[in-house]
């Protein structure tokens, strides 16, 4: 009798061992840059943690690119080409796509652009950068598109430029994903659509080194169904 207490302890240790490693808990530290964290990730980690709330999440925001060993930083997601993964695994996600947008008022005040080459007269607003602050990079029939522009304002923030636009104070270009809503509810129009910039890759990096915990796997798998295909509504 006293055996059988002692393996039926065993089979509810090895019962409550497998629910431990199978069920999500504990510390989760992710890093994004700032725009695809704030229109992305932060919807989608409310969305893990209602699903898993056992579940410590850190999101970590920066356009600067993490030292993961060094930050402790157990998933990360890059935008543009990757150098030095080899000790990473990396998964794509759907391409990092920009568009070109203005107001309808701004619009019926200056035109409507139908070239690239139009924007140099137009107000364009955009990041204060060496290059970026005097052309944009769009593309023609799959080539590369230097275009020069007069920015009436440079700001090194996303969200300042879509306030400056919403404004009506001039021409846009920004991360689809930053602007889809306003696309959608017709607050800003798009403009040059055949003209685009190239559109990023977008990878999810993991170490390879690693046995991912259930929380790791769950919200990697999680990502990859919410923004394998699109990254905005205007992809839907």
């Amino acid at each position: 009798q006293r055996c059988c207490e002692i393996l039926a302890r065993v089979d509810e240790a090895e019962s409550l061992a497998g629910e431990l490693q199978s069920s999500p808990r504990g510390r989760l530290r992710v890093a994004s840059p700032v725009t695809f964290g704030v229109h992305a990730l932060s919807p989608l980690c409310a969305e893990f943690l209602t699903l898993y709330p056992q579940v410590n999440l850190e999101l970590v925001l920066s356009d600067v690119i993490p030292d993961m060993a060094e930050q402790a930083i157990d998933i990360a997601i890059r935008i543009g080409e990757t150098d030095n993964i080899n000790a990473f695994v990396a998964r794509s996600l759907a391409p990092y796509r920009s568009v070109i947008c203005a107001t309808t008022d701004y619009l019926n005040r200056y035109g409507m652009p139908q070239r690239p080459e139009e924007l140099s007269n137009h107000r364009c607003l955009g990041f204060a950068h060496p290059q970026a602050s005097k052309q944009w990079t769009l593309q023609s029939g799959g080539h590369p598109l230097r275009v020069p522009v007069s920015l009436c304002m440079s700001v090194n923030n996303g969200e300042a430029l879509r306030a400056a636009a919403l404004k009506g104070l001039g021409i846009i270009m920004q991360p689809e994903i930053l602007l889809a809503e306003d696309i959608v509810q017709q607050r800003l129009i798009p403009l040059l659509n055949d003209f685009l910039p190239p559109a990023k890759p977008v990878q999810v990096v993991s170490f390879a080194d690693r046995q991912p915990l259930p929380g790791h796997r769950r919200f990697i798998e999680l990502l990859m169904s919410r923004f394998g295909k699109q990254l905005s509504a205007l992809r839907n």
